[in-house]
């Protein structure tokens, strides 16, 4: 009996290494370029480029000729060595689509992708660019790369780089439910933010602990419909919000419609860069927001900051009811600064730094942007510090004396000096849309 027993398993192991043999020896052929496989004519070169910035995406993953791996097999050939490489990453899509929560809650399918540092739901369907119309599959890795380009911004300016920057775990909405227990904090200060929020993850992260990194994937979505969001707010995030909502710190969401200013690519790039910002800094080192403890100062400039480096301006504000006032001098500040930080202007941070963002104008917001401004072109390598400072609810006044080693006064006088070589007298006009 023994005897059989080891001819049958000799027999499979012997199968199973002339298996992979042969398909280590698959050569290819001409057509293929002796890969195996060749693209999927499904996609064009453009969308191609696009999928190439991105871990998945829900709307290529369902063509039925490659499986969301932009590739098939030749059909000239056997296959070659790509061949065994390109059947796995369809195995990896497929697994990553069929774990889609958020679909299975409303019945329907999401478009949604993900990246290294986000998941985003982008359900708009097609916008506007002008006079163009824009695909809202298009639009989602748009928005998606420029999200990313915020994170690298954002690592860069704090330290991180890629070996630092700790990938998040792939959780996001699948540790997620409706009417989930734990309950965490939101940014204050929306005119309809309030109630619970339901936290999707169990255990807070000690006071003490600061990592060098991200503790999860910022989860991001936009809807059409304005009862999707209600119901993704309701029963997801227990609360009454109708207009955007953000939940900072610990498991960061934010969630919005198409509303009034919303309904435009340029508008949704903008909303999305800006408030990756806020949720990327709330979730670094310690899961804590810093707007309401001492940070209102940072959180503020850093969210117009990042928002006008992709765009060379900043049209949202750092809460919602501010949305609806006149923009400042058109959302192109630096010219406007230069002037308003003219050596008869009055000492401002005394007044800003105690600030909590909800508190402030956007008046107030401008001048917190300029100054984080100053800070990453002249001191980037304190930003780290004083993030971690903030994290560690220190006083930001004393923080900053401490760290710049001058007084308050002095320092917003190397600031104004700053602004006034630094700042163009007229602003340029803002970057084109790509």
């Amino acid at each position: 009996m023994k005897r059989v027993v080891f001819t049958l398993v000799g027999l499979i192991v012997c199968s199973l290494g002339q298996a992979q043999a042969s398909a280590q020896d698959l050569k290819g052929c001409k057509r293929c370029d002796q890969q195996g496989v060749v693209p999927c004519k499904q996609h064009d070169a453009e969308l191609r480029e696009h999928e190439g910035h991105v871990l998945f995406c829900s709307v290529i993953a369902a063509c039925p000729d490659c499986g969301g791996s932009l590739w098939v097999d030749c059909d000239r050939c056997d296959g070659g060595p790509k061949s065994a490489e390109v059947e796995a990453r369809r195995a990896e899509i497929a697994a990553w689509a069929a774990a889609d929560p958020m679909a299975e809650y409303l019945k329907r399918s999401v478009p949604r992708v993900e990246t290294t540092h986000f998941e985003l739901i982008i359900d708009t369907g097609t916008l506007k660019e002008g006079k163009k119309k824009v695909d809202g599959h298009i639009l989602m890795h748009r928005v998606a790369e420029d999200v990313e380009e915020v994170a690298r911004l954002v690592d860069q300016h704090y330290g991180l780089g890629e070996a630092k920057a700790r990938e998040a775990s792939r959780g996001g909405l699948a540790g997620m439910a409706p009417d989930s227990g734990e309950s965490g904090g939101a940014e204050p200060g929306g005119s309809d933010a309030g109630g619970p929020v339901a936290n999707p993850s169990a255990g807070a992260t000690p006071v003490s602990d600061l990592q060098p990194g991200y503790f999860g994937k910022m989860r991001m979505w936009i809807w059409n419909n304005p009862d999707d969001h209600r119901t993704v707010m309701r029963d997801f995030l227990h609360s009454g919000a109708s207009g955007d909502f953000k939940m900072l710190g610990k498991d960061p969401i934010f969630s919005v419609w198409t509303e009034g200013q919303f309904k435009t690519v340029p508008a949704v790039r903008m909303l999305f860069a800006h408030n990756a910002s806020h949720m990327l800094v709330s979730n670094l080192y310690k899961e804590l927001w810093v707007g309401d403890l001492t940070g209102g100062w940072f959180d503020a400039g850093l969210g117009h900051w990042y928002e006008y480096e992709l765009f060379g301006l900043s049209l949202n504000a750092c809460i919602e009811e501010a949305n609806v006032l006149k923009q400042y001098h058109g959302g192109q500040w630096r010219a406007a600064l230069r002037k308003d930080l003219g050596p008869d202007a009055s000492y401002v941070l005394p007044k800003l730094l105690p600030m909590n963002t909800g508190a402030m104008t956007l008046e107030e917001q401008a001048l917190c942007f300029s100054f984080y401004d100053w800070l990453v072109h002249e001191h980037v390598d304190l930003v780290p510090a004083i993030l971690r400072g903030l994290k560690r609810e220190r006083p930001a006044r004393e923080l900053l004396m401490e760290l710049l080693g001058k007084s308050l006064f002095a320092m917003e006088d190397d600031w104004r000096a700053w602004v006034q070589a630094s700042y163009p007298v007229k602003d340029p006009k803002p970057k084109a849309w790509r």
